[in-house]
């Protein structure tokens, strides 16, 4: 006798759709799919990655490759991590071809992740793309900053929340032009535009101010000794605001390339630039350097129109984070989690643009795989 839903209630009936449906993980050598995630995991195995591993106090280390991997493949695929492991553990081929020497234990890998704070995270995370990129050009670097929304899934059909019980979970309301309203948080991620490298990442509950990241992410790339002086960091109209312009200027020494809003003055802006009395005391080679941002920047303003192809190279590795690898969506249910996905999602995303070219075409391809 065939299943009927008439025998069961909606939800299971629900449940046993959705769970019939899942792509089974057949190993086929010749998808590239499965050729990318081999080449990734190439790198995962590597000693290097050991090294920054047990730096940052990630162990077991063999472990925690397992985790990674498992991680990766869950959102390679766009399944739930059980469904990976039971998929894994029943398939010697994907062992053998993924470098998985023993089955894997759901509960143990959970309770893994769950050992280490987001930090360590973070900081393995960013250190280990370090390494595996190489350096973009000499001379003035183009960083490029702006943000995404990572949307958790929670209740999403529940239309209010109040404050107290948001608040037992440390979560707020975030908001974005294509989602709306929502529970989760905002990423906010600088890349270098010749390479793709992600730099530095920052991450807050709800909807927090873009224009009040801004002076955020310079201090957290001075922190990191990413940014030198006259280098240039390009934002969209968000990260707008007359204190920005000029604490790039007067205290970053950078370029603060943020386009400006519409009707905006250019007069304006170039009023923020004060220079101060230690320039007017005889020091040439901050007088020299504030005075070449200043115009630099002022000239780049005017013709901000040009440039809008160049910090769309941000937005097509967003695409892929979210489109690509799978994770429009996190499956996790505290801030710790939802840290640990989006700095895990990162580095996939960038190792996968470290295995091609990086360039809008091949991350608009690789996107609708």
């Amino acid at each position: 006798m065939g299943f009927s839903p008439k025998n069961f209630s909606i939800s299971i009936f629900i449940y046993y759709i959705s769970d019939t449906m899942k792509i089974p993980l057949v190993f086929d050598e010749k998808n590239p799919k499965y050729r990318l995630l081999s080449s990734i995991f190439i790198i995962i195995d590597s000693p290097e990655c050991k090294r920054v591993l047990a730096q940052n106090g990630l162990k077991p280390i063999n472990s925690v490759i397992n985790l990674i991997k498992i991680r990766f493949i869950s959102m390679f695929f766009e399944i739930d991590i059980k469904y990976v492991i039971n998929e894994v553990n029943n398939s010697s081929e994907l062992r053998k071809y993924w470098g998985f020497k023993y089955q894997l234990d759901y509960n143990n890998l959970s309770k893994l992740l769950s050992k280490f704070d987001s930090v360590q995270i973070l900081e393995f995370v960013l250190k280990f793309i370090n390494k595996q990129f190489i350096l973009g050009k000499r001379g003035r670097k183009t960083i490029i900053v702006d943000a995404t929304s990572i949307m958790l899934d929670i209740n999403l059909d529940k239309k209010y929340y109040n404050e107290e019980e948001l608040d037992e979970k440390n979560f707020k309301i975030g908001f974005s032009q294509t989602h709306g309203h929502f529970i989760g948080g905002k990423l906010t991620l600088t890349i270098d535009f010749h390479t793709g490298q992600p730099l530095a990442m920052l991450i807050h509950q709800g909807a927090y101010s873009d224009a009040k990241i801004f002076p955020e992410m310079l201090e957290e790339l001075k922190r990191r000794r990413i940014i030198s002086k006259k280098d240039m960091i390009m934002a969209d109209r968000g990260y707008v605001s007359y204190d920005n312009y000029e604490k790039g200027v007067m205290e970053y020494e950078i370029i603060p390339f943020i386009f400006p809003r519409k009707n905006m003055r250019l007069d304006k802006i170039a009023g923020c630039f004060n220079y101060p009395l230690e320039v007017y005391e005889g020091n040439l080679q901050l007088k020299k350097t504030l005075e070449d941002v200043t115009s630099t920047t002022m000239i780049f303003l005017k013709h901000w129109k040009l440039f809008k192809p160049i910090r769309a190279c941000i937005e097509h590795f967003f695409k892929l984070m979210k489109e690509g690898l799978g994770y429009s969506t996190y499956h996790v249910y505290t801030e710790e989690a939802m840290k640990k996905t989006a700095y895990l999602n990162v580095l996939l995303t960038a190792l996968t643009i470290k295995e091609v070219t990086f360039d809008m075409k091949t991350i608009q391809r690789l996107s609708e795989m």
